[in-house]
């Protein structure tokens, strides 16, 4: 029997970094076979879920709500955001509520490209954007941000990447990977050059919460941006809701109304009884966002400080964000190798650099998600590592990833 055809969407979907968690998915393996494995790998914050937001749901399944929702959301919940978001008040009509902001991410690039266009992805790139942008059948640009420079915006370059298929930019900060926190100058510049051009600029605020060195400036604290910017946020890393599968987008109401029209035919909405929960999380921002933050902070600073202890490994400090990222180049191999190695020796999982472009293939990204004994615990095994590899680098080998 000859098979049916796949569509040509499958082959763009599975890119190099779609094998980014390979060594993620081995260690949760050998978890589950008994191992006893340190987990600094996938962003999912260890906490649990706050209280209140927990019984908000119960509450919500009692009253009956398991109907369809309002497409765009419901009405309270894009109030509430819309009044949360910014200092500035935004119009309900501007949010369009998701199960996660990687749907959020996903649904507006199908709004945004076709084939033809072309795309700017800044480099080290979260490991899923690539995919997202090759499914629309848009062309990827890579503006490789420079490590000597902390891996910061280089808005020079970008411009010069710009040509008349450029239909947007997509932006993180603070970044996953490298934790950078872009300045106010450069994404007030960054949006001139978008209006100027008429390009849409994506910018992935998943980590807003989470910034300790600098101030978090959003693309929509920039006077004008309104008409060229799309912001997507969540609830995943600021209120520990990662498994809830809930975020959003704010835009124009023009981009909003065409992401509703696509959320028919893709989702049907997001469920009335996750989105209760969620307006209890808003409503307990004060209580729930500065306390994940300030232990962020302390993991980070000891992570950071034991990381630059150990000899061969040069740590990129983040100003915000869940990771650190660390170059492993005096270890004669890749970051694929030393993850593999990292895993089978001495049981602490990270997550190679290739999946975050060719810019990081000698890195690894280590996540500060664990709880501080577990995260001692953690750099004691990779100080003994990396003491052992560096004197036998030979042994290590190379890989492509």
């Amino acid at each position: 029997m000859k098979l049916p055809k796949l569509s040509p969407l499958t082959h763009r979907i599975s890119v190099p970094q779609a094998k980014a968690w390979e060594v993620t998915n081995r260690a949760h393996d050998l978890d589950a076979a008994g191992e006893d494995i340190i987990h600094l790998g996938i962003g999912d914050p260890d906490m649990d879920t706050d209280d209140a937001v927990c019984k908000a749901v119960t509450t919500s399944l009692a009253r009956g709500r398991t109907h369809y929702p309002p497409l765009a959301g419901e009405n309270r919940l894009r109030e509430k955001i819309a009044s949360h978001s910014f200092e500035f008040k935004l119009n309900p009509e501007q949010i369009v509520v998701f199960p996660g902001a990687q749907t959020a991410l996903f649904a507006s690039f199908q709004c945004i490209a076709e084939t033809g266009d072309e795309v700017i992805l800044l480099q080290p790139t979260y490991a899923t954007y690539p995919a997202v942008v090759e499914t629309t059948g848009a062309t990827i640009v890579y503006a490789c941000l420079e490590a000597g420079n902390g891996f910061q915006l280089d808005v020079k370059l970008i411009e010069s990447l710009i040509t008349d298929k450029t239909c947007a930019i997509l932006l993180n900060s603070p970044s996953n990977p490298s934790g950078t926190v872009f300045s106010r100058a450069d994404i007030s510049t960054l949006v001139s050059l978008c209006r100027s051009h008429s390009i849409w600029l994506v910018s992935d605020e998943v980590y807003a919460s989470l910034v300790f060195d600098g101030e978090f400036t959003s693309p929509l604290h920039i006077p004008g941006s309104e008409e060229i910017a799309v912001v997507l946020r969540s609830l995943s890393k600021s209120h520990a809701m990662s498994g809830w599968r809930l975020g959003w987008s704010i835009s124009s109401p023009r981009f909003a109304h065409a992401l509703t029209e696509l959320s028919q035919p893709m989702l049907f909405g997001v469920s009335q009884f996750i989105q209760d929960a969620a307006l209890t999380a808003l409503e307990r921002t004060q209580q729930i966002v500065p306390q994940i933050r300030a232990t962020f902070l302390s993991r980070r600073n000891y992570l950071c400080a034991r990381l630059e202890q150990i000899p061969g490994l040069v740590v990129h400090r983040p100003s915000g964000g869940m990771f650190a990222l660390v170059d492993i180049s005096q270890f004669g191999c890749d970051g694929n190798v030393f993850a593999n190695r990292l895993l089978d020796t001495v049981g602490v999982s990270v997550v190679p650099g290739f999946a975050f472009g060719e810019t990081t293939v000698n890195y690894i990204r280590i996540g500060f998600s664990q709880d501080m004994e577990r995260l001692k615990e953690a750099m004691d095994r990779i100080a003994r590592f990396a003491e052992e590899a560096l004197q036998d680098r030979p042994s290590l080998g190379k890989s492509q990833a």
